[in-house]
């Protein structure tokens, strides 16, 4: 466990050290202020009528279907695909490759966990001070939202993570997942009984959080969620172990 602390650590200076990270970090803590800024003093009135909590959630859906996805491929392809092609994917220090690959996806998953948090912070500052109708008792539901909407991320990048190792080119890679999202997100609308075997569909799962919740829901969702990220790790770490050093 210490071995995949410490290497998780290296792993996301190694993120962070790219200008891709620093630009989503900044990006989430100054996208809902600008918002708040243009949607309270610019007299846009039809988002001026809507309630606080809807712009919030509109920021947050920005980042999980679109901005974190798009780090994600990036991220993912760095990590694996590229190092593969600068012939540094398989460490030389004492690590297990099993160690080596969790510890790049636990990086990811902590970036892109790190990224929703500093979104959430700053939507709850920037209504708090530009938001007439903010209310302190939505601080904890909201919160509740974005670390919720972590999970369905996580498997995301599990997905993307394994597309990296199967396909050898970095800008292949990046291409065909970034295809093979958006056909997640568009077939639905062809095929409607596609919808709920998407991985991509469960992006805005924070949206049944906030009705009535069944059980037996919970359960199901939880269960794909698992499953699917069970499938992609498997195959990913699989790949990951048949490189040759």
């Amino acid at each position: 466990m210490n071995t995949i602390l410490a290497n998780s650590l290296n792993e996301i200076q190694k993120l962070l050290a790219k200008k891709v990270t620093k630009l989503l970090l900044f990006s989430a803590v100054i996208i809902p202020v600008l918002t708040k800024i243009l949607v309270n003093n610019l007299f846009l009135t039809d988002w001026m009528a809507l309630p606080t909590e809807n712009i919030n959630f509109t920021l947050l859906d920005l980042f999980v279907t679109m901005l974190i996805p798009l780090y994600i491929f990036i991220a993912s392809t760095d990590l694996f695909t590229g190092e593969g092609e600068r012939g540094t994917l398989l460490q030389v220090r004492p690590i297990s490759r099993l160690e080596l690959f969790v510890s790049k996806l636990s990086a990811i998953g902590i970036l892109t966990l790190t990224v929703l948090l500093a979104e959430w912070l700053s939507v709850i500052i920037s209504s708090a001070i530009f938001d007439n109708t903010f209310e302190f008792s939505s601080v904890t539901a909201s919160l509740g939202a974005f670390i919720v909407s972590w999970f369905p991320i996580i498997v995301i990048s599990a997905f993307a993570v394994m597309l990296s190792l199967v396909i050898r080119s970095s800008v292949l890679a990046i291409s065909t997942m970034i295809v093979l999202y958006l056909i997640m997100m568009f077939i639905p609308y062809l095929l409607p009984s596609t919808l709920y075997l998407l991985p991509s569909t469960y992006l805005d799962w924070y949206m049944q959080w906030l009705g009535d919740v069944s059980f037996r829901w919970i359960i199901q969702t939880v269960t794909y969620l698992c499953s699917s990220f069970t499938l992609f790790f498997s195959i990913g770490y699989y790949m990951f172990n048949r490189k040759e050093a």
